[in-house]
Formats: C-alpha cells, sequence, structure tokens
C-alpha cells in the first residue's frame, strides 16, 4: 500500500472515530433531580417546572429534570448535603440558608437594600451576585444564578406606619442572626421559628406577627390568623439556584452549555411571575376582605430604611463594607 492510501486510511480511521464520540456525547442521556422547599404554585415553583420543560426541549428529550417542590427531598439542610455529596444535582434553597457557606450572602438579608425590584435585578445580575455565587465553591457548591420570591412583608394584628408601631411585636423570623437584629433594632421582640409552625404560633398568641413574601401568607393561609399586611418591601427575597459542583464540573462541554442557556431563560421567565402572581393574590386578599393591605408611601419606608442603618455599621465588616457600597450603586 502507497504511503498516500495509508495517510488516508488513517485520516479516515481518525474522523469516524471522532464523529463516532461526538456522537456519543450528544446522544448521552442524563436524568437530573431538582429539589426546592416552595410549593408548586409559587414563582419558584412554576419557574423550576419551566427550567425543566425548556431542557427536555433543547435536548429533544436526552436531558430530563424532575422536579421535587414542596421539600419532598428534605429541608434547605438535606438538599444542600446531598448536593455536596453529589446525590442531588440541582436545588433552590432559601439565600439565608447559604449564610453558613459565606458571609457574603447576608449582603441580601440586609434591610431595605432595594428600592426597586429593577434594582434587585441589576445587583442579582451584576459582579456582585455574581462575587456571591462564586464564594460557595469551596463548598462544593456551584451558583448558577438568582430567582426571586418578591418583596418580603410583615402581617400583624394592628396597623403600622412607622417603625415605632413596630416596638413590642413579638415576630416570627427564620433563624438568620442579621433578621433577628433587624426586628429588634426597630423595638419588636424577633423569635426564630420553624416555618411549619408559624400558622399555630400565630393562632395561638404564641408571636403576634410573621414576614414572607405575598405567595408565603397566600399558601400558608396566613390571612386567617393575622388582620394587617403591611408592604414594608424589607427584604427583595432572591433564591438561588444551585447545583452539585462536583457534578457540574463533571459535565461536558456541550451539555454545561446547554444547561446554562436554560437556566437563563428560566430566571427570565420566574422573575416575570413575580408580579404577576403577587399582584393577582393581592387584589384578592383586598376583593374578598381577606386582611387589610396598608401600603407605605416612599416617605414612611424611608424612615424605616434609617431606624436600621445601625443594622449596617454592624454587618459591614462581615459582609465588606465595599460590596455593599457597589451593591448600593449598581441601582443609581
Amino acid at each position: 500500500m502507497s504511503f498516500k492510501k495509508v495517510m488516508c486510511a488513517a485520516l479516515a480511521t481518525v474522523l469516524v472515530g471522532a464523529f463516532a464520540a461526538s456522537a456519543s456525547a450528544s446522544d448521552k442521556k442524563m436524568s437530573i433531580n431538582l429539589g426546592h422547599v416552595a410549593i408548586e404554585t409559587t414563582p419558584i415553583g412554576r419557574g423550576t417546572e419551566y427550567f425543566a420543560q425548556i431542557v427536555n426541549e433543547k435536548t429533544n428529550g436526552r436531558i430530563t429534570v424532575s422536579v421535587f417542590p414542596n421539600s419532598q427531598l428534605g429541608g434547605n439542610r438535606e438538599m444542600i448535603e446531598q448536593l455536596q455529596m453529589g446525590t442531588l444535582q440541582l436545588c433552590s434553597p432559601s439565600n439565608a440558608f447559604l449564610g453558613g457557606f459565606t458571609d457574603k450572602t447576608a449582603l441580601f438579608d440586609l434591610p431595605y437594600l432595594f428600592t426597586s425590584k429593577e434594582g434587585a435585578f441589576k445587583v442579582f445580575d451584576s459582579e456582585v451576585g455574581t462575587a456571591i455565587l462564586d464564594d460557595l465553591s469551596d463548598s462544593g457548591i456551584q451558583g448558577l444564578g438568582w430567582f426571586a420570591m418578591g418583596w418580603r412583608n410583615v402581617t400583624c394584628n394592628k396597623e403600622v406606619h412607622t417603625p415605632a408601631d413596630m416596638a413590642g411585636l413579638k415576630i416570627r423570623v427564620m433563624e438568620n442572626q442579621l433578621h433577628i437584629d433587624h426586628f429588634n433594632q426597630l423595638g419588636c421582640s424577633a423569635i426564630p421559628m420553624s416555618f411549619s409552625e408559624v400558622y399555630t404560633s400565630l393562632q395561638q398568641g404564641v408571636i403576634d406577627a410573621e414576614e414572607n413574601p405575598y405567595s408565603q401568607i397566600d399558601t400558608q393561609r396566613f390571612y386567617e390568623v393575622q388582620k394587617y399586611l403591611i408592604e414594608t418591601h424589607h427584604i427583595y427575597d432572591p433564591v438561588p439556584l444551585v447545583a452539585s459542583k462536583s457534578w457540574w464540573d463533571g459535565l461536558d462541554d456541550e451539555d454545561r452549555a446547554i444547561l446554562t442557556e436554560c437556566v437563563q431563560e428560566a430566571l427570565v421567565y420566574e422573575r416575570g411571575l413575580v408580579d404577576e402572581i403577587d399582584g393577582g393574590i393581592k387584589q384578592r386578599f383586598i376583593d374578598e376582605n381577606l386582611i387589610t393591605v396598608v401600603e407605605l408611601t416612599d416617605e414612611e419606608r424611608a424612615a424605616f430604611r434609617e431606624a436600621v442603618q445601625p443594622v449596617y455599621d454592624k454587618y459591614a465588616d462581615k459582609i465588606g463594607a465595599d460590596l455593599i457600597e457597589k451593591a448600593i450603586e449598581i441601582q443609581k
């Protein structure tokens, strides 16, 4: 056989092998599990289902995503542990819970940091949001982006317009020291409590108040045991979408690119649902006289922002004063 024929045969073999490898990679089926603690009808519930749908569509069913809502795979702690062990691929835990892995997540727990939802989205998608997600990598967690649950508001049994009106309220908060300090600074008695205990505790008078986004106030029926919903807008609640870093790093470039594209589309879709869902809930609350909605003015909200400034001073070193300033500057 001539040298030319040998080279052609060798080249053909290489090309066939490369094509076969490429075809094999693109034909490889993959099953992904995604867990979260929210109910299916919330923005997070619908947003994660949308993510599963577009992944299936873009890969012609080669990659399937099974969504497990409502703590079916365990609470935030259990899901993160599964993520770190590589037995769970994706989850959307509460942002406050990630404080155990990086101090920077506390930035988004600072009260009245955001003056608008558009400002919040700018910060989530900026180098500030990316820096917080990147800080999780040493803990075996790969940050992918930020969903949203909307504004957190206070429900209670008295009408509130000023920080002084909050004095003495026994308010349930998450087990997060910054949240505790925030409400204690307003003169409340902040009580950390499991979410599952809130309704009964309100009903029995163990606590006077709680704070959550509209969707949670609705699905948990807190309006049955509270008279007022105060639109404090004290936090625009982000919900991170995170992956097992060992699993994510093990993906081939093509699959990682497809999933990244789907994540970005799902984030936009989910965020767009927040106003739609919250607006619908608010109108139903008003129309059916389920709870009295108190809309604070910009001036009233500014008074709350001023009242909690000592909380910013306390956490500036922990979070990073430069990160706080950057988040404020990005919104201007």
